[in-house]
């Protein structure tokens, strides 16, 4: 799933692209305001923010707002690949430079032209790499691995990070001249927790796209449902959100989500959903199951009337256990939301 998806939710694109960015909440309209400001400069970008609050996205805005649009946008995630990979992925290689090197390879940092070049996740970079890679931004120039002709580092340069580097630095693992040459404009992207002004917009954004990326019609939410989501503290922030949003959509029969349905997903105890949770004992085999309409009171009843828990219980789908709940008028068993 692109860093797109977790943060606009499939919102249709606008003249404006940081109108992209989901939400009418201060902390929003804030960062919108920082992003205008640096978008058409040259100026090198450091994005901070914990994973999932949409790092990948802003870069990318960042360069559609620029006037590099027309040009490459060249993406390098530095903690997804080896050491022995990264250099020749950023740098490239010429033929021979080492074992299996057959051709000669043009690197990131050579492809992204005048266009930009995002380095993802920068602070995890071994220290010979990061002494690389600040030569190539204060003089613009770098060689290919095992080659001696120096090109140009033409793209403007955005890099991104969970970490903080300020600590980083203070432990010794990242190099200070390397953050402060990528701390020219600095941006924090703040976590879902911060925002939760936004939540109503994002679920539904979300709820929408990923119903009609299904061919499914959106399901409804309840109060109980955001209550519930309000209270969550997001360590994954909005890439949390839309995942836990995507299996729900799934296993929606209803087209209804309230707060039961809410708890279910959020709480580990009670098992992902579409398989149910282990139980010491299944409700079949307890002594109060005589029969069909036993097995369903004992399971509300072991549920605390969580409709949702009951039906897992059950092997039931909700609109099952619902019916069969009227048919045996067991509603006193359940809560009012």
């Amino acid at each position: 799933m692109s860093s797109q998806a977790v943060f606009h939710f499939g919102a249709r694109a606008a003249p404006d692209p940081f109108a992209r960015l989901a939400g009418d909440s201060e902390v929003v309209a804030r960062l919108r305001g920082s992003l205008r400001r640096v978008a058409h400069s040259d100026a090198t970008v450091l994005l901070r923010g914990e994973t999932g609050t949409g790092k990948g996205l802003v870069a990318r805005l960042l360069h559609d707002a620029s006037a590099r649009a027309a040009a490459p946008f060249a993406h390098v995630d530095c903690a997804a690949l080896a050491p022995s990979v990264i250099e020749s992925e950023l740098f490239g290689h010429e033929r021979g430079a080492f074992t299996g090197a057959d051709t000669c390879r043009q690197g990131r940092l050579e492809a992204a032209a005048r266009g930009t070049l995002f380095l993802d996740e920068i602070a995890e970079l071994e220290p010979r790499l990061q002494a690389k890679l600040l030569r190539a931004l204060q003089d613009r120039a770098f060689e290919r691995v095992g080659g001696t002709r120096t090109l140009s580092l033409t793209a403007r340069v955005v890099a991104a990070t969970h970490r903080d580097l300020r600590r980083a630095v203070a432990e010794g693992s990242f190099r200070a001249d390397l953050y402060f040459r990528l701390q020219v404009f600095e941006v924090t992207l703040p976590p879902l927790r911060e925002r939760l002004d936004d939540l109503p917009m994002l679920v539904a954004r979300g709820l929408d796209a990923i119903a009609q990326r299904a061919g499914r019609q959106s399901p409804r939410t309840t109060d109980g449902f955001l209550h519930v989501l309000a209270r969550h503290p997001w360590p994954g922030n909005v890439r949390e959100l839309w995942n836990l949003l995507e299996r729900l959509v799934v296993h929606d029969d209803d087209g209804v989500l309230d707060g039961a349905d809410a708890e279910a997903a959020l709480d580990p105890s009670l098992g992902l959903l579409g398989a149910p949770a282990p139980v010491p004992m299944r409700v079949a085999e307890s002594p109060e199951a005589g029969d069909d309409r036993s097995r369903v009171a004992a399971a509300l009843i072991a549920a605390g009337g969580n409709v949702a828990r009951a039906a897992r219980r059950l092997g039931l789908a909700r609109t099952t256990l619902r019916h069969r709940v009227e048919r045996y008028g067991l509603r006193e068993l359940i809560p009012r939301d």
